[in-house]
């Protein structure tokens, strides 16, 4: 099974002290079935450059050169539309095509955020950090 990791997700393995059940989830899937977005590497990038710290910024960048990026590309932008006009509406733009590539290349999206996903049919979603 291909899992695809939301920014709070990702970030959760730079963190000082990451969860221990997130680590343990993580250490159970093969380096081939880790996914993020492209939306969620400029978001980690993003932010690791407001930090300024070069420490950061070269974890991030590690990090990001280990793990597959999926594209938004022309499916997940026809998945997009439709949920954007019927179950997310007002939803931020970011999670919405994260939803969309999660469905359309059948991702189950690890996110510490599953409420925030429930709306969107047919999208699995799992917490590891609880």
């Amino acid at each position: 099974m291909a899992y695809l990791f939301d920014t709070p997700s990702l970030a959760e393995v730079l963190r000082a002290v990451p969860s221990p059940l997130f680590v343990k989830r993580l250490s159970m899937v093969p380096t081939a079935d880790r996914w993020t977005t492209s939306i969620t590497v400029s978001q980690i990038l993003i932010a690791a450059r407001r930090t300024r710290k070069a420490r950061l910024m070269q974890d991030v960048i590690r990090l990001v050169a280990a793990i597959k990026v999926a594209p938004f590309d022309t499916l997940a932008s026809q998945s997009f539309a439709k949920f954007r006009c019927t179950v997310a509406p007002e939803a931020s733009t970011d999670d919405v095509m994260i939803a969309a590539i999660a469905v359309t290349h059948d991702f189950t999206l690890v996110t510490r955020r599953v409420e925030s996903f429930r709306p969107y049919p047919h999208l699995r979603c799992e917490d590891w950090t609880t």
